[in-house]
């Protein structure tokens, strides 16, 4: 009787997920887009603009492009939808410290309190960490887990994505907040390039390099750290296979850690990219088999 009346778990997230279209519609996942301001336009990521589109804008922009949560209001109606359709609700989104989507998420959570169980979960990472967590959500809500157990569970997977980065976009930077104008000034004078991670969630800049190859070498030093069965992703705004940038990343790793499993592509989006800026490149890790993230979140559960 009690399976009888579980409420449905529906997932909701941001369009930094970048995962396929196909694989969000056949698990109902709600995705709601980040607004892109660039050149004087607002466009909807996803929708009005795609990856390669504004990787392409942004190099001939003058300003950097920057991005603003979903509206309120947008939030607001999804979140009654569901509500609507009794449907019990776990919102996950990109990192609080790259904008402002978990806040204003939790701003129309108030609005439907005591119409359903609803979560805002912050992932404290973006473009394929956060999908990796997403598709664990959605894993273990069609398995039947209950909601208070795939909240803990994310979160306590969340605790375990990494990020590191190189960005030698001094202006993106800056406009960003993760460099001073005098550090912007005197990186771009002489020429060096920021190596930045997520600590607890905030993606900060801790220390600089000289060239690229360094930077990949203690990109690869900080993975090798890791199993080789873990999740590694080489994200870029737009990345393409025989990018000069992709490609010597890639080798650094392979050279260090010739074990392991894969080394997947994935486009950084909007809020990281606005950032480390269109060309700026680095790797996030899943420091546990990605494919597994839902089948050792559910054993833990037993």
């Amino acid at each position: 009787m009690a399976s009888l009346l579980r409420r449905t778990v529906r997932i909701v997230t941001d369009s930094s997920v970048h995962l396929p279209e196909d694989w969000l519609r056949k698990h109902n996942v709600i995705v709601l887009p980040q607004r892109v301001e660039i050149n004087g336009a607002v466009l909807r990521e996803g929708v009005e603009v795609d990856v390669a589109a504004l990787a392409q804008m942004a190099a001939r922009a003058e300003q950097p492009f920057v991005t603003h949560p979903p509206p309120l209001e947008e939030f607001v109606a999804v979140y009654e939808q569901l509500a609507a359709e009794r449907a019990d609700i776990i919102s996950i989104h990109v990192a609080a410290t790259l904008n402002q989507t978990v806040h204003v998420a939790q701003q129309a959570r108030e609005r439907v309190l005591g119409r359903t169980e609803l979560q805002v979960l912050d992932s404290r990472t973006t473009a394929a960490g956060l999908g990796v967590l997403v598709k664990a959500a959605v894993s273990m809500a069609e398995q039947g887990m209950p909601f208070e157990s795939i909240v803990r569970h994310v979160r306590g997977l969340a605790q375990n994505v990494f990020g590191v980065f190189l960005s030698d976009e001094m202006h993106y930077l800056e406009r960003s907040g993760r460099l001073r104008p005098a550090q912007a000034l005197l990186g771009k004078m002489l020429n060096i390039i920021a190596y930045l991670v997520f600590e607890d969630g905030a993606l900060i800049a801790p220390e600089k390099v000289r060239t690229l190859e360094k930077g990949y070498e203690k990109i690869a030093e900080f993975a090798a750290e890791f199993e080789p069965s873990s999740g590694f992703y080489v994200v870029q705004l737009a990345p393409q296979p025989n990018h000069p940038r992709v490609r010597g990343l890639i080798d650094a790793l392979r050279e260090l850690m010739p074990n392991v499993r894969r080394v997947a592509l994935s486009p950084s989006g909007a809020a990281l990219g606005s950032v480390l800026g269109p060309s700026g490149i680095g790797l996030i890790i899943t420091a546990f088999p990605p494919e597994e993230a839902a089948h050792v979140a559910l054993k833990r559960a037993m």
